[in-house]
Formats: C-alpha cells, sequence, structure tokens
C-alpha cells in the first residue's frame, strides 16, 4: 500500500488578533477546498502562504523537513503559487517573456523568444490548453491568463497552487475546463488549494475539506465522508444556534394583504402567480438559470410582459409591459449591493436619505429629518457611521446601509436577489439579521436564489420555480435530489 507523501504542513500559525491557530496538511497530488468565514482572515492567510508577511508563531514543513523560521517566508514563496482574477503577468510584454524571462533568477534571452514561445505550445498541447501563443496578453481572457499563470508555476516548479476568487468571474464552462487542467496537474504531483466559499465546493474532484472559523481550523473532512448540509452546520452553527428561537416561534400574524403577482407571462414565464404578506419572508428558488433570469429581469423592469395583474393592498391593475419599480413602491437589492446601490464618495447618512428624498421633497433641507433617521434606526446603525464615507465602511456596516435604506423607504414589497451572495461570513449574517428585521417592520420580502445555500440560510415559506412555470415542493425536489 503507498502512502501519501506530504508535501506541506502549516502547525499552530498564528498573526495579530485574526489568525489564532492555523493547522493545515497539504499531500502530494491533493485537492483541498478550504473555507474562512471571515475575507479579512482569508487574506491575512494568503499573504502568509505566499511569503508575503511573516507569522507571528508557528512551524512548517515541506516535503516533512522543518523549514528554520528564518527561511519560512522565502521556501513558501518559492514553492506556492497564488493565481486569483486579479493578474500577476504584465500585459506590455508577450505571453513567452511573462512565462520564462519575467521569474525569479532568469536573466533575459531576448534571442530566444521563438524557441520560448515554441516550448509554449508545446506545454499547452500536453495539457490540452487552447491558448492563441500569438495573442497579445492585453487582449487575452481572466481565464486564458489564469492557464498560462497555472502553466508559469508548474515550469516554475512551484508544488502548491492556490486558486481564489474565480468563481465569480468565470463561466461554468471555463470552471469545468479549469478542473480538467487541475486533474492533469495533481497526476504530476502538484497540489491545489481553492480558496473559495462554501456554495462553489466541488465535491467530483476534491479530496479534502477545510473549515476556518474565527482564525482558527476547526475542520478537516475528507470529502467522501461529508456533504453540503455538514459543512454548512459547522460553518454557521453559531449563527444558527443564535437564531433558533426566531425559528422556534415561526410564522407571526399577518397585519394586512402584502402583494400579489398574478398571471404574469412573458416570452418564457407562464401564467406565473404568488404572493408575499405583510411582514412575510417569501423564498423563491429558481431550478434553471433561465427562469431565475426572466423572474428577477420582470421584477427589475427590464423583461416585457404580455400579460398579468399586480395587486397592492386589494388595489388591483395591470402590469402593463413593464414593471415600474419605484413608482409601484417595489425595491430590489441584488446580491452584493454596496458597489451597485450606494455612492461610495458619500456618506452613509446622505446614502440613507437620497431613496427617502424620493418620497419627501426638499428633505435635504430639513433637519429633523436626519433627527429621525438616527431614531429609526437607533440600535441598528453606530453614531460614528452614519459621518463615514461608504469606501470606508466594513462589509457588514454597508449591509446595514443597503437594507436600512429600505427600512426607512418602507416599499410595498422588497425584492432581494441573491441576498447572501456576498462572500464575507459576517455581511451575509448581517443580510439575513436586517431582512428579519423589515419582517418584523411588516415589510413584504421576496427572496429570489438559485442556491440551496441561500434557500436555507434564513426562514421563509418556499415556492419554486423551473422552465418558467411554479411548480410544487414535491416535483422540485423530486428533480433537485434524484441524483444524489
Amino acid at each position: 500500500m503507498n502512502m501519501k507523501k506530504e508535501r506541506l504542513r502549516i502547525e499552530n500559525i498564528r498573526k495579530g488578533t485574526l489568525l489564532k491557530r492555523i493547522e493545515l496538511q497539504v499531500f502530494e497530488g491533493e485537492i483541498i477546498h478550504c473555507v474562512f468565514d471571515n475575507i479579512q482572515e482569508k487574506t491575512m492567510f494568503l499573504e502568509l502562504m505566499t511569503g508575503a508577511r511573516k507569522a507571528d508563531y508557528g512551524r512548517v514543513y515541506y516535503e516533512e523537513e522543518k523549514v528554520p523560521e528564518k527561511d519560512m517566508s522565502s521556501v513558501l514563496r518559492k514553492r506556492v503559487a497564488l493565481i486569483s482574477r486579479e493578474s500577476r503577468l504584465i500585459d506590455s510584454v508577450s505571453m513567452e517573456e511573462n512565462m520564462f524571462l519575467v521569474r525569479p533568477r532568469v536573466k533575459g534571452h531576448w534571442v530566444n523568444r521563438r524557441s520560448y514561445r515554441k516550448e509554449a505550445a508545446e506545454l499547452f498541447r500536453e495539457f490540452g490548453l487552447c491558448i492563441d501563443v500569438e495573442k497579445p496578453m492585453g487582449r487575452r481572457t481572466v481565464f486564458e491568463k489564469v492557464q498560462i499563470e497555472i502553466m508559469k508555476a508548474y515550469l516554475l516548479g512551484q508544488k502548491i497552487i492556490i486558486l481564489t476568487a474565480l468563481s465569480i468571474c468565470l463561466s461554468d464552462a471555463e470552471m469545468k475546463a479549469l478542473w480538467c487542467l487541475l486533474e492533469k496537474l495533481r497526476r504530476k504531483g502538484l497540489s491545489c488549494l481553492v480558496i473559495e466559499p462554501l456554495e462553489d465546493i466541488n465535491f467530483v474532484y476534491t479530496d479534502t475539506v477545510v473549515v476556518v472559523k474565527h482564525g482558527k481550523t476547526c475542520a478537516v473532512k475528507d470529502v467522501d465522508e461529508c456533504d453540503y448540509t455538514t459543512l454548512h452546520t459547522i460553518l454557521y452553527r453559531d449563527e444558527l444556534e443564535k437564531n433558533a428561537e426566531d425559528w422556534k416561534r415561526g410564522p407571526k400574524e399577518r397585519a394586512g394583504e402584502g402583494i400579489s403577482i398574478q398571471d404574469v407571462t412573458t416570452s418564457y414565464l407562464r401564467n406565473v402567480s404568488f404572493s408575499v404578506a405583510k411582514g412575510e419572508i417569501v423564498k423563491l428558488f429558481c431550478i434553471d438559470e433561465r427562469s431565475y433570469n426572466e423572474v428577477t429581469g420582470f421584477l427589475r423592469g427590464e423583461t416585457e410582459a404580455v400579460s398579468g395583474r399586480l395587486c397592492i393592498g386589494g388595489c388591483e391593475k395591470a402590469v402593463g409591459k413593464m414593471m415600474t419599480g419605484m413608482r409601484d413602491r417595489i425595491g430590489v437589492v441584488q446580491g452584493n449591493p454596496g458597489t451597485a446601490s450606494l455612492f461610495q464618495e458619500l456618506s452613509a447618512m446622505d446614502n440613507l436619505q437620497i431613496l427617502l428624498s424620493q418620497k419627501v421633497s426638499g428633505m435635504w433641507m430639513i433637519p429633523k429629518y436626519r433627527k429621525s433617521i438616527r431614531k429609526l434606526l437607533g440600535g441598528i446603525i453606530s453614531d460614528d457611521v452614519y459621518s463615514k464615507k461608504v469606501k470606508e465602511l466594513s462589509p457588514a456596516d454597508v449591509q446595514r446601509i443597503v437594507y436600512c435604506r429600505w427600512l426607512i423607504y418602507s416599499p410595498q414589497l422588497l425584492v432581494c436577489i441573491q441576498p447572501f451572495a456576498e462572500g464575507d461570513i459576517q455581511a451575509r449574517e448581517t443580510a439575513r439579521e436586517m431582512i428579519y428585521m423589515l419582517e418584523k417592520r411588516n415589510i413584504p420580502v421576496l427572496i429570489i436564489t438559485s442556491n440551496t445555500a441561500e434557500l436555507n440560510y434564513c426562514r421563509g415559506r418556499e415556492l419554486y420555480m423551473r422552465h418558467g412555470r411554479m411548480i410544487g415542493k414535491e416535483e422540485a425536489y423530486e428533480f433537485l435530489y434524484s441524483e444524489l
């Protein structure tokens, strides 16, 4: 029986107040999915792993030999490659120069550019990569640059490749091709550390899952011995326990009729009907991508409706070709909403007032409205946040500002499109807290997602859509879980 060869081991790594005890063991040819509950901790970990920073305390072993403390950074810098959507390639030089010349300890032999290009083409063929060697670097896609950076790491003899922040910028087809490349590299003995959100784990190719929570390695699981539910519970246990009482209370009495969409038909949607009562959270799960795009496009006012009715508080009207959004007091929050919906250079208070100014003419000039906002949001937003520019705020504070705008405005319906897509767990938790607060203020909330993790992340009545029509829970579950 062949024993797995240890490539890297780090023990009890600590750095400042962020990393308290990081343990990690990487074997030759292994693919590890690593999940962090905090983006700052993840950033610090990456800086340590690539030798950009030194740990305050801890031990590092490379190929089963202890690395002297003074050599830790240099060994990691030499053996570990970090590849993300932020390319480290230089656009102003050619592909072969990036791969063969722009690297440590190599002096430029510019007369060999043709041979370098030939060697690169042969390497791409060996790994089945469709990369045009003639194309200028500045015109290459993110995916092409990722593949070139991986090949460069291979040429440099870097035995551990870290991939991060790629799932949000690569298409499904590109991610599939990337996994195929990683599979070929592991056969050559390279190891890979994928640092992406839990929702993006690939159970087919991954060997081990490592969960880092509150700055500590809290779980190391063989992928065959865990499933998504187990990992979700490990990562979010604290938050689930904190909200257990809310779950136990169950649905409260509804105050009023709320809003309903009736018999909406578009070029794809077929007689779609659903309702959201005042003070209710409804979760609409779209099984196929076309349904998700069509229903979110309709509610954003971007997709035309052939027919349908909108009923608000007992008053019914035809939806017309387009939803009119703010005119019908229907608000939309999408994914990580900070950069899209807030003005980064304005203060938090200015951003809070912008939306309300559509209801109250001239409110910018009236001081009492600022006082009213502070009073309404007491205990939700800290006093020191109001005067800060949005770009200076933490992801969690940005989430509070986004949702507090709607808390003040009090829409007839707030549509939240994939509200827990933010990578930072604190920001996701803040989004959930704010949605529960909207519920308490009797504001109807519709969550639309195509991700099962988001579906289970907060309470609410569940609805399902597939191929442009509403379906029952049994039909949805049969489709979702029949192959598991």
